[in-house]
Protein backbone atom coordinates (compact mmCIF):
# COMPACT_ATOMS: atom_id res chain seq x y z
CA UNK A 1 0.00 0.00 0.00
CA UNK A 2 1.33 3.50 -0.45
CA UNK A 3 0.24 6.76 0.31
CA UNK A 4 1.16 9.82 -1.44
CA UNK A 5 -0.24 13.53 -2.11
CA UNK A 6 -1.70 14.03 -5.04
CA UNK A 7 -1.36 17.61 -6.43
CA UNK A 8 -4.72 18.29 -8.10
CA UNK A 9 -6.94 17.27 -4.77
CA UNK A 10 -4.25 19.12 -2.67
CA UNK A 11 -5.09 22.31 -4.66
CA UNK A 12 -8.68 21.87 -4.50
CA UNK A 13 -8.78 21.02 -0.80
CA UNK A 14 -6.16 24.02 -0.58
CA UNK A 15 -8.03 26.62 -2.48
CA UNK A 16 -11.28 25.85 -0.68
CA UNK A 17 -9.83 26.04 2.64
CA UNK A 18 -8.42 29.41 1.73
CA UNK A 19 -11.15 31.14 0.20
CA UNK A 20 -14.05 29.82 2.89
CA UNK A 21 -11.92 29.63 6.26
CA UNK A 22 -9.42 32.58 5.90
CA UNK A 23 -9.40 36.22 5.49
CA UNK A 24 -7.43 36.74 2.48
CA UNK A 25 -10.20 35.27 -0.28
CA UNK A 26 -9.64 38.22 -2.17
CA UNK A 27 -5.92 38.46 -2.63
CA UNK A 28 -5.62 34.71 -3.30
CA UNK A 29 -8.11 35.13 -5.90
CA UNK A 30 -6.32 37.99 -7.12
CA UNK A 31 -3.35 36.08 -7.63
CA UNK A 32 -5.28 33.26 -9.17
CA UNK A 33 -6.84 35.75 -11.87
CA UNK A 34 -3.23 37.35 -12.25
CA UNK A 35 -1.60 33.99 -12.91
CA UNK A 36 -4.54 32.18 -14.58
CA UNK A 37 -3.92 33.13 -18.20
CA UNK A 38 -0.34 31.83 -18.37
CA UNK A 39 -0.85 28.65 -16.59
CA UNK A 40 -3.98 27.72 -18.80
CA UNK A 41 -1.81 28.11 -22.11
CA UNK A 42 0.73 26.03 -20.32
CA UNK A 43 -1.67 23.25 -19.31
CA UNK A 44 -3.59 23.47 -22.32
CA UNK A 45 -0.41 23.62 -24.68
CA UNK A 46 0.73 20.43 -23.27
CA UNK A 47 -2.41 18.38 -23.05
CA UNK A 48 -3.12 18.79 -26.69
CA UNK A 49 0.75 17.61 -27.52
CA UNK A 50 -0.41 14.64 -25.62
CA UNK A 51 -3.44 14.17 -27.27
CA UNK A 52 -2.35 11.10 -29.93
CA UNK A 53 -3.95 11.46 -33.52
CA UNK A 54 -3.09 7.90 -34.43
CA UNK A 55 -5.35 6.59 -31.41
CA UNK A 56 -7.87 9.42 -31.77
CA UNK A 57 -8.21 8.19 -35.68
CA UNK A 58 -8.88 4.77 -34.07
CA UNK A 59 -11.41 5.99 -31.03
CA UNK A 60 -13.32 9.17 -32.30
CA UNK A 61 -16.32 7.41 -32.98
CA UNK A 62 -16.24 6.50 -29.19
CA UNK A 63 -15.64 9.96 -27.83
CA UNK A 64 -18.92 11.35 -30.35
CA UNK A 65 -20.38 8.40 -28.64
CA UNK A 66 -19.77 9.53 -25.51
CA UNK A 67 -20.20 12.78 -25.90
CA UNK A 68 -23.90 12.37 -27.26
CA UNK A 69 -24.39 9.92 -24.60
CA UNK A 70 -23.37 12.75 -21.71
CA UNK A 71 -25.17 15.82 -23.59
CA UNK A 72 -28.39 13.25 -23.62
CA UNK A 73 -28.16 12.96 -20.07
CA UNK A 74 -27.71 16.37 -19.29
CA UNK A 75 -31.12 17.24 -21.06
CA UNK A 76 -33.02 14.99 -19.50
CA UNK A 77 -31.75 15.71 -16.03
CA UNK A 78 -31.91 19.18 -16.53
CA UNK A 79 -35.29 19.18 -18.01
CA UNK A 80 -36.65 16.39 -15.11
CA UNK A 81 -34.89 18.39 -12.00
CA UNK A 82 -36.97 21.60 -13.70
CA UNK A 83 -40.34 19.90 -13.79
CA UNK A 84 -40.06 17.98 -10.68
CA UNK A 85 -38.54 21.55 -8.61
CA UNK A 86 -41.45 23.15 -10.13
CA UNK A 87 -38.77 25.67 -12.03
CA UNK A 88 -40.48 28.10 -14.92
CA UNK A 89 -40.57 26.10 -18.13
CA UNK A 90 -38.24 29.84 -19.67
CA UNK A 91 -35.73 28.15 -17.51
CA UNK A 92 -35.97 24.72 -18.08
CA UNK A 93 -36.06 24.61 -21.53
CA UNK A 94 -32.58 25.80 -21.46
CA UNK A 95 -31.11 24.92 -18.25
CA UNK A 96 -28.96 22.25 -19.58
CA UNK A 97 -26.71 24.13 -22.07
CA UNK A 98 -25.12 26.30 -19.11
CA UNK A 99 -23.23 22.75 -18.21
CA UNK A 100 -22.10 20.87 -21.74
CA UNK A 101 -18.81 23.20 -21.29
CA UNK A 102 -16.34 20.85 -19.02
CA UNK A 103 -12.53 21.50 -18.59
CA UNK A 104 -10.01 21.44 -15.89
CA UNK A 105 -10.41 18.67 -13.66
CA UNK A 106 -11.69 16.51 -16.19
CA UNK A 107 -8.38 16.97 -18.16
CA UNK A 108 -6.49 16.88 -14.82
CA UNK A 109 -7.45 13.65 -14.11
CA UNK A 110 -7.11 12.18 -17.69
CA UNK A 111 -3.37 13.26 -17.59
CA UNK A 112 -2.97 11.23 -14.35
CA UNK A 113 -4.63 8.20 -15.67
CA UNK A 114 -2.23 7.94 -18.99
CA UNK A 115 1.01 8.93 -16.38
CA UNK A 116 -0.23 6.29 -14.02
CA UNK A 117 -1.57 3.17 -16.23
CA UNK A 118 0.86 2.27 -19.41
CA UNK A 119 -1.22 0.78 -22.26
CA UNK A 120 -4.71 1.44 -22.19
CA UNK A 121 -4.24 4.76 -20.35
CA UNK A 122 -2.98 6.66 -23.13
CA UNK A 123 -6.18 5.30 -24.69
CA UNK A 124 -8.35 6.43 -22.02
CA UNK A 125 -6.93 9.62 -21.85
CA UNK A 126 -7.49 10.00 -25.52
CA UNK A 127 -10.85 9.58 -25.62
CA UNK A 128 -11.74 11.30 -22.63
CA UNK A 129 -9.39 14.54 -23.89
CA UNK A 130 -11.25 14.35 -27.36
CA UNK A 131 -14.72 14.30 -25.41
CA UNK A 132 -13.70 17.14 -23.54
CA UNK A 133 -12.74 19.17 -26.43
CA UNK A 134 -15.89 18.52 -28.09
CA UNK A 135 -17.52 19.99 -25.02
CA UNK A 136 -15.11 22.92 -24.90
CA UNK A 137 -15.97 23.92 -28.78
CA UNK A 138 -19.89 23.77 -28.45
CA UNK A 139 -20.65 24.22 -24.90
CA UNK A 140 -19.69 27.99 -24.50
CA UNK A 141 -21.54 28.70 -27.51
CA UNK A 142 -24.65 26.98 -25.99
CA UNK A 143 -23.32 28.69 -22.43
CA UNK A 144 -23.87 32.31 -24.38
CA UNK A 145 -27.03 31.57 -26.18
CA UNK A 146 -29.10 30.21 -22.89
CA UNK A 147 -27.85 33.35 -21.25
CA UNK A 148 -29.34 35.47 -24.26
CA UNK A 149 -32.64 33.09 -24.02
CA UNK A 150 -33.32 34.34 -20.64
CA UNK A 151 -32.61 37.93 -20.66
CA UNK A 152 -30.29 38.00 -19.15
CA UNK A 153 -27.07 39.16 -21.37
CA UNK A 154 -27.08 42.54 -20.78
CA UNK A 155 -25.52 43.58 -23.90
CA UNK A 156 -25.55 47.65 -25.30
CA UNK A 157 -28.01 48.19 -27.65
CA UNK A 158 -26.62 50.04 -30.77
CA UNK A 159 -26.31 53.54 -30.10
CA UNK A 160 -29.39 54.71 -32.55
CA UNK A 161 -27.94 57.73 -35.04
CA UNK A 162 -28.24 60.85 -34.72
CA UNK A 163 -31.76 62.47 -36.25
CA UNK A 164 -30.33 66.19 -36.03
CA UNK A 165 -31.99 67.08 -33.07
CA UNK A 166 -30.45 67.14 -29.38
CA UNK A 167 -32.78 66.05 -27.24
CA UNK A 168 -32.65 65.00 -23.53
CA UNK A 169 -35.01 63.37 -20.59
CA UNK A 170 -35.07 64.35 -17.16
CA UNK A 171 -35.89 61.71 -14.66
CA UNK A 172 -37.32 63.56 -11.75
CA UNK A 173 -39.01 66.51 -11.27
CA UNK A 174 -37.74 69.32 -9.18
CA UNK A 175 -35.57 72.69 -8.16
CA UNK A 176 -32.25 70.92 -9.90
CA UNK A 177 -34.31 68.90 -13.10
CA UNK A 178 -36.21 72.70 -13.95
CA UNK A 179 -32.34 74.54 -14.09
CA UNK A 180 -30.72 72.14 -15.76
CA UNK A 181 -33.66 71.63 -18.11
CA UNK A 182 -33.86 75.33 -18.63
CA UNK A 183 -30.29 75.47 -19.24
CA UNK A 184 -29.78 73.18 -21.52
CA UNK A 185 -33.09 74.49 -23.45
CA UNK A 186 -30.59 77.95 -23.80
CA UNK A 187 -27.82 75.83 -25.55
CA UNK A 188 -30.71 74.17 -28.02
CA UNK A 189 -31.24 71.54 -26.84
CA UNK A 190 -35.16 69.40 -27.08
CA UNK A 191 -36.05 68.78 -23.18
CA UNK A 192 -38.50 66.86 -21.50
CA UNK A 193 -38.79 66.06 -18.09
CA UNK A 194 -39.98 62.44 -16.40
CA UNK A 195 -43.01 63.09 -13.63
CA UNK A 196 -43.81 60.39 -10.95
CA UNK A 197 -45.73 63.05 -9.22
CA UNK A 198 -48.95 63.16 -11.37
CA UNK A 199 -50.15 65.74 -14.00
CA UNK A 200 -48.24 68.69 -13.64
CA UNK A 201 -50.37 72.28 -14.48
CA UNK A 202 -48.07 73.84 -16.94
CA UNK A 203 -49.72 76.68 -18.05
CA UNK A 204 -47.01 79.02 -16.22
CA UNK A 205 -43.98 76.24 -16.71
CA UNK A 206 -41.42 76.78 -19.86
CA UNK A 207 -40.51 73.23 -19.57
CA UNK A 208 -42.37 70.37 -20.95
CA UNK A 209 -43.45 68.16 -18.11
CA UNK A 210 -44.83 64.87 -18.60
CA UNK A 211 -46.08 62.19 -16.18
CA UNK A 212 -44.78 58.37 -16.04
CA UNK A 213 -46.69 55.75 -14.50
CA UNK A 214 -43.97 53.04 -14.09
CA UNK A 215 -40.28 52.88 -14.50
CA UNK A 216 -40.81 50.58 -17.49
CA UNK A 217 -40.02 50.22 -21.57
CA UNK A 218 -43.44 51.13 -23.01
CA UNK A 219 -43.50 54.73 -20.51
CA UNK A 220 -40.06 55.16 -21.38
CA UNK A 221 -40.74 54.66 -25.22
CA UNK A 222 -44.18 57.13 -24.70
CA UNK A 223 -42.06 60.28 -23.59
CA UNK A 224 -39.41 59.61 -26.37
CA UNK A 225 -36.71 58.11 -23.94
CA UNK A 226 -36.35 55.58 -27.09
CA UNK A 227 -35.04 58.36 -29.03
CA UNK A 228 -33.22 60.66 -26.72
CA UNK A 229 -29.34 61.47 -27.08
CA UNK A 230 -28.79 62.00 -23.27
CA UNK A 231 -30.95 60.47 -20.44
CA UNK A 232 -30.26 62.11 -17.09
CA UNK A 233 -31.52 59.84 -13.79
CA UNK A 234 -32.17 62.44 -10.58
CA UNK A 235 -34.39 59.45 -8.49
CA UNK A 236 -33.03 57.35 -5.88
CA UNK A 237 -30.53 54.46 -7.02
CA UNK A 238 -32.70 52.22 -7.17
CA UNK A 239 -35.08 53.78 -9.55
CA UNK A 240 -31.81 55.66 -11.54
CA UNK A 241 -30.69 51.82 -12.31
CA UNK A 242 -34.00 50.51 -13.44
CA UNK A 243 -33.58 53.45 -15.98
CA UNK A 244 -30.21 52.67 -17.12
CA UNK A 245 -30.27 49.41 -17.20
CA UNK A 246 -33.57 50.04 -19.88
CA UNK A 247 -31.60 52.54 -21.62
CA UNK A 248 -28.55 50.42 -21.96
CA UNK A 249 -30.10 47.06 -22.93
CA UNK A 250 -33.16 48.78 -25.64
CA UNK A 251 -32.22 52.14 -26.21
CA UNK A 252 -28.79 52.24 -26.99
CA UNK A 253 -28.71 55.86 -25.22
CA UNK A 254 -25.32 57.71 -26.01
CA UNK A 255 -25.06 59.30 -23.05
CA UNK A 256 -26.20 58.27 -19.64
CA UNK A 257 -25.97 60.92 -16.58
CA UNK A 258 -26.40 59.81 -13.03
CA UNK A 259 -26.89 61.91 -9.69
CA UNK A 260 -25.62 59.44 -7.07
CA UNK A 261 -26.99 59.20 -3.79
CA UNK A 262 -24.93 56.05 -2.15
CA UNK A 263 -21.10 55.91 -3.34
CA UNK A 264 -21.65 52.00 -2.76
CA UNK A 265 -23.47 51.74 -5.88
CA UNK A 266 -21.12 53.86 -8.26
CA UNK A 267 -19.52 50.46 -9.42
CA UNK A 268 -22.91 49.16 -10.84
CA UNK A 269 -23.58 52.47 -12.61
CA UNK A 270 -20.10 52.66 -14.01
CA UNK A 271 -20.67 49.11 -15.12
CA UNK A 272 -23.45 50.34 -17.88
CA UNK A 273 -20.83 53.33 -18.61
CA UNK A 274 -22.69 56.02 -16.50
CA UNK A 275 -21.73 59.05 -16.18
CA UNK A 276 -21.70 59.79 -12.52
CA UNK A 277 -22.07 63.05 -10.57
CA UNK A 278 -21.61 62.37 -7.10
CA UNK A 279 -23.19 65.40 -5.23
CA UNK A 280 -21.25 64.67 -1.58
CA UNK A 281 -17.94 65.18 -3.78
CA UNK A 282 -18.73 67.32 -6.79
CA UNK A 283 -18.71 70.92 -5.02
CA UNK A 284 -15.10 70.04 -3.74
CA UNK A 285 -13.88 69.14 -6.67
CA UNK A 286 -15.78 72.09 -8.51
CA UNK A 287 -14.10 74.45 -5.84
CA UNK A 288 -10.84 72.84 -6.30
CA UNK A 289 -10.55 73.38 -10.36
CA UNK A 290 -11.46 77.08 -10.12
CA UNK A 291 -8.98 77.94 -7.30
CA UNK A 292 -5.84 76.27 -9.14
CA UNK A 293 -6.81 77.21 -12.90
CA UNK A 294 -10.13 79.55 -12.58
CA UNK A 295 -9.94 80.67 -16.25
CA UNK A 296 -10.00 77.43 -17.29
CA UNK A 297 -12.76 76.64 -15.11
CA UNK A 298 -15.34 79.38 -16.02
CA UNK A 299 -14.54 78.24 -19.60
CA UNK A 300 -15.72 74.78 -19.06
CA UNK A 301 -18.25 75.69 -16.45
CA UNK A 302 -20.11 77.99 -19.56
CA UNK A 303 -19.53 81.00 -16.96
CA UNK A 304 -18.61 83.02 -20.05
CA UNK A 305 -21.79 83.73 -21.46
CA UNK A 306 -20.22 84.35 -24.76
CA UNK A 307 -18.01 80.94 -24.56
CA UNK A 308 -19.94 77.34 -25.23
CA UNK A 309 -18.43 74.13 -24.62
CA UNK A 310 -20.22 71.23 -26.68
CA UNK A 311 -19.25 67.45 -28.25
CA UNK A 312 -19.91 67.17 -31.97
CA UNK A 313 -19.83 63.97 -33.89
CA UNK A 314 -18.06 63.93 -37.03
CA UNK A 315 -20.88 62.92 -39.97
CA UNK A 316 -19.16 64.52 -42.89
CA UNK A 317 -17.39 62.33 -45.11
CA UNK A 318 -15.65 65.23 -46.39
CA UNK A 319 -13.97 65.34 -42.75
CA UNK A 320 -12.34 62.14 -42.87
CA UNK A 321 -9.00 61.74 -42.98
CA UNK A 322 -8.14 65.82 -42.52
CA UNK A 323 -5.51 66.63 -40.39
CA UNK A 324 -6.38 69.60 -37.36
CA UNK A 325 -4.15 71.47 -38.59
CA UNK A 326 -5.70 71.40 -42.22
CA UNK A 327 -9.33 71.97 -40.66
CA UNK A 328 -8.75 75.64 -41.21
CA UNK A 329 -11.33 76.57 -37.94
CA UNK A 330 -12.21 79.88 -36.62
CA UNK A 331 -9.57 81.57 -34.57
CA UNK A 332 -11.71 81.88 -31.59
CA UNK A 333 -12.19 77.68 -31.50
CA UNK A 334 -10.52 75.13 -29.58
CA UNK A 335 -10.17 72.00 -30.05
CA UNK A 336 -10.34 69.93 -25.99
CA UNK A 337 -10.46 66.97 -26.56
CA UNK A 338 -11.33 63.79 -29.35
CA UNK A 339 -13.11 60.87 -28.51
CA UNK A 340 -12.46 57.85 -30.54
CA UNK A 341 -14.16 54.60 -29.88
CA UNK A 342 -14.40 55.01 -26.23
CA UNK A 343 -10.59 55.89 -25.87
CA UNK A 344 -9.55 59.61 -25.49
CA UNK A 345 -6.98 60.67 -28.13
CA UNK A 346 -4.14 62.94 -27.49
CA UNK A 347 -4.85 66.03 -29.76
CA UNK A 348 -1.89 67.80 -31.82
CA UNK A 349 -1.90 69.59 -35.27
CA UNK A 350 -1.01 66.47 -37.18
CA UNK A 351 -4.36 64.22 -35.20
CA UNK A 352 -6.67 63.45 -38.56
CA UNK A 353 -10.15 63.42 -38.23
CA UNK A 354 -11.98 60.16 -38.35
CA UNK A 355 -15.75 59.39 -39.44
CA UNK A 356 -17.70 58.98 -35.76
CA UNK A 357 -15.02 60.80 -33.88
CA UNK A 358 -16.43 63.17 -31.16
CA UNK A 359 -14.99 66.70 -30.93
CA UNK A 360 -14.85 68.47 -27.95
CA UNK A 361 -14.81 72.30 -28.88
CA UNK A 362 -14.38 75.27 -27.19
CA UNK A 363 -15.21 79.20 -28.58
CA UNK A 364 -17.90 81.57 -29.22
CA UNK A 365 -21.17 80.21 -30.10
CA UNK A 366 -21.89 81.44 -33.61
CA UNK A 367 -18.32 79.92 -34.18
CA UNK A 368 -19.62 76.56 -32.72
CA UNK A 369 -22.41 76.92 -34.97
CA UNK A 370 -20.31 77.01 -37.99
CA UNK A 371 -17.63 74.36 -36.99
CA UNK A 372 -20.76 72.30 -36.84
CA UNK A 373 -22.22 72.93 -39.92
CA UNK A 374 -18.73 71.68 -41.43
CA UNK A 375 -18.70 68.47 -39.04
CA UNK A 376 -21.75 67.25 -39.58
CA UNK A 377 -23.47 68.24 -43.27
Amino acid sequence: MEVYIEPLITCIIGSFFVANYTKHRTEFLKILNDTGPIIYVIFFTLTGASLSIDILARVWAVALFLFGVRLFSLIVGSLAGGALGGENWKFIRVSWMPYVTQAGVGLGLATVVATSFAGWGEEFATIIIAVIVLNQLIGPALFKWSITLIGESHIKAQVPDFDGARNAVIFGLEGQSFALARQLKDHGWEVVIASRKGIIEEDELDVDIRPISALNIDEMKRIGADSAEAIIAMLSDKENYEICEIAYEHFGTKDLVIRLNDRANFDRFHKLGALIVEPSTAIVSLMDHLVRSPQAASLLLGMDESQDTVDLEIHNPNIHGISLRDLRLPSDILILAISRGGQSVITHGYTRLRLNDIVTVVGSRESIENVELRLRE
